[in-house]
C-alpha cells in the first residue's frame, strides 16, 4: 500500500505523549527513536478513524445509517440539499455524487490500515527497553494496531462483500496486513472474516497483561475511569493517580481487552451463518464483558458492564438539561475528536441545529420514526410516549415541524463543558450489542424464555416497565421483535444497515412494503479505481 504513516499534531495538548512531529517534518525513523514515537503514531491512527469520512460521521450516524432507511430523504430542499445523501438514502450506488464519497471512504479506511500495518511492522521487532513501561507496552501498542486493522477490515467486509448467509463464493475486500502494499489481493468473505478473528485473538492476547493487571484494570471499571479517568475509589490506579503516565488512562478510547473482546464477539457473530458453533462464541465473547469482575486491591469488586443508567437524561425534559447523553455507562469503546479544534461544531449544527427561525441550506439526518415504525411493536401497539428513545433521544428544533433529530449529536449551547463530553465521543461499540447478541443466541438454542427476559429487562430501563413483549415460539417472531429494538436503540450509530443485511431482515419500504435488501442494495459496489 503506497502511502505514509500519517504524522499529525495531536488534538489534546495535555499529554505529551500525544504530540507529534507535522508531516514533512519528521521521518518515520526519527518518530521511532524513542518508544514515544510509537505512542504518538497509535494515537495519529485513532485519529483518523474520527473524520467525518470514517467514524466521525459517515461510518457513525451519516452514509451508512442512510443506507439503512433510517432517515427520511423524501423532504424539503432546505432540510436536505446533498444529493450524495439523499442517493445513500436510495441506495443508488451508481449517482455520480455519491461515488465520490464511497471512493473517499474505502481509500481512507485503507490509509488507516496502511498506518496500523507500520505501526505493526516497525513496533513488533523493537527492543522492549526502548519502552518506558518495558515489554507489556511494546506489546499493548502491537496488539491495538492489530485491533485496529481487523476491525476497519470487519466494517468494510460488512459493507462491500456479500453477509456470509448469501455468499457467493466470490472474491471482495483484500485483508491487507502488510506495509507497503500495493496490488493487494482480494479475498472471499469467510476468508477475510478468518483474517479479522485471527488478528482480534492475537490482539486480544497482546494487551491482556496490562487490561487485566490491579492497575490496568481499574482504568475500565466504569464508565467514568474508561473516558473521563474519573477512577473508582479503591482501584490501584486510583490510588496511584499522581503517578499515572496518561498513555494508560482513556481506555475506552482505545482497544482494551474488552474493547476487542466486544469486536470478536461481532465478529463470530457475523460468521456464525457459515457454522452454527460460532453463535456460541459470539455469545461467550459477549457474557464475559457483561459479566466482568474486577476486584481491587482492597477486595471491591466492581462490574463495568453490567448495568445501564440513564439518569442522566432519563427526567429531562429539554435538550440543554440532559447530560451523559453518550451513556458511558453501557459504552465500551468510542473514538475521541476535538470539535471545537478541529472547528467541526458549525458542520455538526448544520445536522443538529438546536433551532430553525430562517430558511436555510441544513443537511438533516431526519429519523424517519413514522415511515419505519420505530416506536410501535411488530404487533401494532405505539410505544412512543413511554420509550425513553423517542421521549428524550429524540428532538424537534425550535421552529420546526415534524422533525425529530437524534439527541444523541445534540449541540448544547449553554453547557459547553457537557457539550465537549458528549460530542467528543463517536461511539463504536455497546454493551447493548453484546445483550442482543446473548438474546440471539439464546433464541437460536430455543430458549426464547431467556432471550425474551434480557429483552424485556432492557425495555424496561428505557421507561417500558409493565409492556414486556411476549414471549415468542419461533426464531423468525423473535427475529422481529430484536430487529425492532435494535431500532430504537442505535439511533445514529451506524449499526442497522449491518443488521438488516446479516439477517436478511424485511425493511420497510416509501411504497410500505417489508422485504430484505436485494443483494444489489446490501453490497456497495467497490470503487472501480482502487489504487490503495
Amino acid at each position: 500500500m503506497a502511502m505514509a504513516v500519517t504524522m499529525v499534531v495531536a488534538l489534546t495538548g495535555c499529554n505529551d505523549w500525544l504530540e507529534v512531529p507535522v508531516e514533512g517534518k519528521s521521518t518515520s525513523k526519527e518518530l521511532f527513536e524513542k518508544g514515544d514515537g510509537y505512542r504518538s503514531v497509535l494515537h495519529g491512527v485513532y485519529m483518523n478513524m474520527a473524520e467525518d469520512v470514517l467514524y466521525g460521521k459517515n461510518l457513525q450516524c451519516g452514509l451508512v445509517d442512510f443506507f439503512s432507511n433510517q432517515y427520511n430523504v423524501n423532504v424539503r430542499n432546505e432540510d436536505l440539499s446533498s444529493r450524495a445523501l439523499i442517493a445513500a438514502g436510495n441506495r443508488d450506488y451508481k449517482n455520480t455524487q455519491l461515488t465520490p464519497e464511497i471512493k473517499n471512504l474505502w481509500m481512507s479506511a485503507y490509509k488507516c490500515i496502511g498506518a496500523a500495518n507500520g505501526l505493526i511492522q516497525s513496533v513488533s521487532g523493537e527492543d522492549p527497553n526502548k519502552f518506558a513501561k518495558g515489554e507489556m507496552e511494546k506489546n499493548m501498542i502491537e496488539g491495538e494496531a492489530k485491533a485496529l486493522r481487523a476491525f476497519i477490515h470487519l466494517d468494510l467486509l460488512r459493507l462491500f462483500a456479500p453477509a456470509p448467509k448469501d455468499d457467493d463464493g466470490n472474491a471482495y475486500i483484500p485483508y491487507v496486513n502488510t506495509f507497503p502494499n500495493i496490488l493487494a489481493t482480494h479475498m472471499k468473505t469467510r476468508e477475510v472474516l478468518d483474517a479479522i478473528i485471527k488478528d482480534l485473538e492475537e490482539a486480544r492476547e497482546l494487551v491482556k497483561p496490562y487490561d487485566i493487571s490491579l492497575y490496568g484494570s481499574g482504568a475500565s471499571a466504569s464508565g467514568r475511569a474508561r473516558f473521563y479517568n474519573q477512577f473508582d475509589y479503591g482501584t490501584t490506579i486510583y490510588t496511584n493517580r499522581e503517578e499515572l503516565d496518561e498513555f494508560f488512562g482513556g481506555r475506552g478510547y482505545r482497544f482494551s481487552y474488552w474493547a476487542i473482546t466486544a469486536t470478536l464477539a461481532r465478529a463470530y457473530q457475523y460468521k456464525g451463518a457459515y457454522e452454527d458453533s460460532f453463535y456460541d462464541k459470539a455469545k461467550e465473547c459477549a457474557d464475559e464483558i457483561i459479566n466482568c469482575e474486577i476486584v481491587a486491591e482492597d477486595k471491591t469488586k466492581y462490574y463495568p458492564f453490567k448495568e445501564e443508567n440513564f439518569d442522566g437524561f432519563f427526567y429531562a425534559e429539554r435538550p440543554e438539561e440532559a447530560s451523559d447523553i453518550r451513556m458511558v455507562g453501557n459504552l465500551i469503546m468510542g473514538v475521541y475528536r476535538d470539535n471545537v479544534k478541529t472547528g467541526l461544531i458549525s458542520n455538526m449544527l448544520s445536522q443538529y441545529p438546536r433551532r430553525k427561525s430562517v430558511v436555510a441550506q441544513d443537511q438533516l439526518f431526519i429519523v424517519n420514526t413514522d415511515g419505519q415504525d420505530i416506536f410501535k411493536t411488530v404487533d401494532n401497539i405505539d410505544e412512543s410516549a413511554n420509550d425513553i428513545r423517542c421521549t428524550r433521544l429524540l428532538y424537534t428544533p425550535e421552529g420546526a415541524y415534524q422533525t425529530k433529530l437524534s439527541m444523541k449529536w445534540y449541540v448544547k449551547e449553554n453547557n459547553v463543558v457537557e457539550r465537549d463530553k458528549t460530542l467528543s465521543i463517536f461511539p463504536l461499540l455497546r454493551t447493548s450489542e453484546m445483550r442482543y447478541i446473548i438474546a440471539e443466541t439464546l433464541a437460536r438454542r430455543n430458549n426464547f424464555a431467556g432471550a425474551y427476559e434480557i429483552i424485556n429487562n432492557m425495555r424496561e430501563k428505557r421507561g417500558l416497565s409493565g409492556h414486556s413483549l411476549a414471549v415468542k415460539a419461533t426464531f423468525d417472531e423473535f427475529q422481529k421483535d430484536l430487529v425492532r429494538e435494535a431500532q430504537r436503540e442505535w439511533i445514529s450509530e451506524g449499526q442497522l444497515f449491518y443488521l438488516y443485511k446479516r439477517l436478511g431482515a424485511g425493511v420497510k419500504r416509501s411504497d410500505n412494503t417489508v422485504k430484505p435488501f436485494t443483494k444489489a442494495e446490501s453490497v456497495v459496489p467497490i470503487p472501480t479505481d482502487e489504487n490503495l
